[in-house]
C-alpha cells in the first residue's frame, strides 16, 4: 500500500498539471478572442459600420466564442485521457457533449447536468473565469460599435 507521502505528492502533481493545462487554455483563448476582435474591428473601418458589416463583425465574435468553447472541450478531453478526472452525466458518450458542455461553463450558465470530477473541476473554474473575462471583451466591443452607431446615425437625422 502506497504511503500517504506518495499519494498527497501524486495528488499535487495532478492538481498542478491541471491548473497548468486550464492556464494555457486560458491564455491561447485571450490570444484568440483579441485577435479576432481585431479582425472583427477591421470589418468596421469604414466611416459608416452598416447592417452588414456589423453582422460580418458579430459572427466574427460568435465564432471566437466556439472555438474557444472547441478548444477547452479538447483540453477536457486531454485532461480524461492522462487521468485528471472524468465526467458524471446520464449520457456523456461524443465529442458534442464535450463540446456542450464547455459551451455551458464558459457561458457560466452551468446547467448542472454534466459535471466534472476529480481534477477537472479545476479547468472547469478556469474555464468559467475566461468565459467570464471573453463576455466582458465582447460586451465592451458590441457597446463600442452601437454606440459609434448611434452617434452616426444621430449625425444623418
Amino acid at each position: 500500500m502506497p504511503h500517504n507521502h506518495t499519494i498527497m505528492a501524486e495528488r499535487y502533481h495532478a492538481i498542478t498539471v491541471a491548473i497548468l493545462l486550464g492556464s494555457a487554455l486560458f491564455l491561447i483563448s485571450a490570444w484568440i478572442h483579441l485577435w479576432l476582435i481585431g479582425l472583427a474591428k477591421i470589418t468596421l473601418r469604414s466611416s459608416r459600420p452598416g447592417a452588414i458589416r456589423l453582422s460580418v463583425s458579430y459572427l466574427i465574435i460568435l465564432a471566437s466564442h466556439l472555438l474557444i468553447a472547441s478548444l477547452f472541450a479538447a483540453g477536457f478531453f486531454l485532461a480524461a485521457q492522462v487521468g485528471l478526472g472524468g465526467f458524471e452525466s446520464p449520457v456523456l458518450d461524443s465529442w458534442m457533449d464535450l463540446f456542450y458542455f464547455s459551451l455551458i461553463n464558459i457561458t457560466t450558465l452551468g446547467l448542472g447536468d454534466i459535471y466534472p470530477t476529480g481534477h477537472l473541476r479545476a479547468i472547469t473554474g478556469i474555464e468559467s473565469l475566461t468565459g467570464f473575462l471573453l463576455i466582458s471583451c465582447t460586451a465592451q466591443f458590441v457597446y463600442a460599435t452601437m454606440n459609434k452607431e448611434e452617434r452616426l446615425y444621430a449625425k444623418r437625422s
